[in-house]
């Protein structure tokens, strides 16, 4: 019996989900160049479940690659957004905006 209760709980511990990768694209209308996507990689990279060495930028929009099982959507975008930029509908914190190059306002 005490073999069985074992088993099951072997098989039952392993088929936990460790890790759910998503990658996901933002629309971020302020990213206008390498300065900016430096600002955005700072702030993006340093977030535990945000694979760094992933994030793609574009005019307009950063594409992540992230673990849902540490962050959710609603994560990055407020990371975003806290850094002075828009994220989807979320609006840029103003005060971080003012703080921004010229370029990225």
């Amino acid at each position: 019996m005490g073999f069985i209760l074992l088993a099951t709980i072997l098989v039952i511990g392993s088929s936990c989900r460790q890790m759910d990768i998503r990658t996901v694209t933002i629309e971020v209308p302020q990213l206008r160049g390498q300065e900016c996507e430096q600002i955005l990689h700072r702030v993006l990279s340093s977030m535990n479940g945000v694979r760094g060495d992933t994030l793609v930028f574009e005019t307009g929009s950063v594409t992540v690659t992230y673990d849902s099982m540490r962050l959710a959507l609603k994560n990055l975008e407020y990371a975003i957004s806290a850094a002075g930029f828009q994220a989807n509908e979320i609006p840029a914190d103003a005060e971080a905006r003012g703080q921004l190059p010229e370029r990225c306002r």
